[in-house]
């Protein structure tokens, strides 16, 4: 006869979520909750605060900790991995995700392995969801990259906003059967495989269904790649983004609101520059249009979307490989991918035409700190490399031009960067013209495309054969 040892288990604050998962664990398995770790509750169950972690752990025999605070900051977080020396305890943390802290009750399908959304210096920012569904409520909605990581979480948290109809619209195969299968159910969905540089396909699908509104998330946005590939980043995101914006003034839609990032402040990359000219873009055709709205949205990093330093580490981790940074001083500012989503729709109505909005993101992390905190709580042998910037990347990035012309919302984590245009928006569209009509015709090279950026007034790095090694 063979005797299963019940494994012991203390959980880190005796909150909501908590007490909902020592409930969840004592109905749904075989484990024993040991007690509870808490710097202000008090009971036959606490076991001690937070800094009594190792002792605790050593004189009950734990051998799971589970960490329950999901409203808890960040660096309080790192803090106690820090200071943890737990041996061969397991240890898991409750994601400080939307649905989390949204939700009445956690159980334990809800613990996740130590991750980078729970070691970043910011508490996700939670936005008015209610003013965000009068605003869709009843609207035609077309969603641009609806396949991406950040496209696909906009659809379906439109579509619990009770729009007229979602038009979602992506090349990516395989992003869109995903998508399709998760709310083709949903008669208000419809899916369509398009290239937003095809014009003619673009103008049949804003006839079919006279979008309200458009969310432009569709870009190509990896830094390295876009910087080997010059010419499909100005010609998707360029004129991918143009495109959609002529469409969007022929066909009177009433809000235009294009994801851009903090790469196009000062950039210094194929895609920051390219990503620039579209807010430019946006700027000099939003003078002209009296029938629609633009705005665009500047992320910093998305530490949930596809390519983000979560996915990065998470896949050197599970390969057991050393976690990877470029320089030691590196920084980010990060936001979750909840936050990003809702801050696309917030932006469709919380400014003026023409606002750029950025969102209150608190301190910019240090990578390095990042990797390190993974390293102590998921597999202290694993090692850490720093293996040099690469080509077009910044030590730090900015969110705004002009920090004292960065302006209130009436949502205090939302704020409104009026950046100066000083640009001549005749001279600009000329350019932009006449650098299309030769990317989109192939007629330069990666070489002449940087030259062109950079006669532009982009401080973009030159190409290299060497730029993905």
């Amino acid at each position: 006869m063979v005797l299963t040892v019940k494994k012991r288990i203390l959980i880190v604050g005796r909150g909501t979520a908590g007490t909902a998962l020592a409930r969840d664990i004592e109905r749904r398995s075989d484990s024993i909750v040991a007690g509870f770790l808490d710097d202000r509750a008090v009971g036959p169950d606490v076991l001690g605060g937070l800094d009594d972690v190792n002792e605790v752990v050593a004189t009950h025999a734990i051998d799971l900790v589970y960490f329950a605070i999901p409203s808890i900051d960040a660096r309080t977080i790192r803090d106690f991995l820090g200071t943890i020396v737990l041996g061969d305890v397991e240890i898991a943390v409750i994601p400080r995700t939307y649905e989390i802290l949204t939700k009445d009750t956690v159980d334990i399908d809800d613990l996740t392995d130590v991750d980078v959304l729970d070691l970043v210096g910011r508490e996700p920012v939670k936005h008015d969801l209610l003013s965000s569904r009068e605003f869709i409520e009843g609207k035609r909605i077309l969603v641009t990259g609806a396949a991406g990581s950040i496209g696909s979480r906009l659809v379906h948290q439109i579509a619990t906003m009770n729009p007229e109809s979602v038009a979602c619209v992506d090349w990516w195969e395989n992003g869109m059967f995903a998508l399709s299968e998760e709310l083709g159910s949903d008669p208000r969905m419809s899916f369509h495989i398009a290239d937003i540089k095809n014009e003619p396909l673009l103008d049949r699908l804003f006839s079919e269904h006279t979008p309200d509104v458009v969310f432009h998330a569709a870009a190509y946005k990896h830094v390295p790649l876009m910087q080997a590939n010059p010419l499909e980043a100005v010609n998707n995101n360029v004129w991918g983004s143009l495109n959609l914006m002529r469409l969007a003034i022929r066909h009177r839609t009433a809000h235009f609101v294009m994801v851009s990032t903090d790469k196009a402040v000062n950039p210094v990359n194929v895609m920051g520059a390219t990503k620039r000219i579209g807010e430019m873009m946006m700027a000099s055709l939003a003078a002209e249009s009296p029938t629609t709205a633009f705005n665009a949205v500047r992320f910093g990093n998305v530490i949930q979307s596809n390519g983000s330093v979560m996915q990065t580490f998470r896949a050197q981790i599970a390969a057991r490989q050393p976690l990877t940074v470029t320089h030691e001083d590196i920084t980010r500012y990060f936001m979750t991918i909840d936050e990003a989503s809702q801050l696309i729709i917030q932006s469709a109505f919380a400014g003026e035409p023409s606002d750029i909005f950025v969102l209150d993101m608190g301190e910019p992390v240090k990578i390095l700190d990042l990797a390190r905190s993974l390293v102590s709580a998921v597999d202290p042998t694993l090692e850490i490399r720093i293996v040099g910037l690469r080509p077009g990347e910044k030590m730090y990035e900015e969110l705004s031009y002009e920090p004292d012309r960065v302006g209130r919302t009436a949502n205090p984590k939302i704020f409104v960067t009026r950046d100066s245009t000083g640009f001549d928006t005749v001279a600009l569209m000329g350019a932009v013209d006449a650098l299309l009509a030769d990317t989109l015709a192939y007629r330069i090279g990666s070489d002449d495309a940087i030259r062109r950026l950079q006669q532009m007034g982009f401080a973009v790095q030159a190409w290299s054969s060497e730029v993905l090694a």
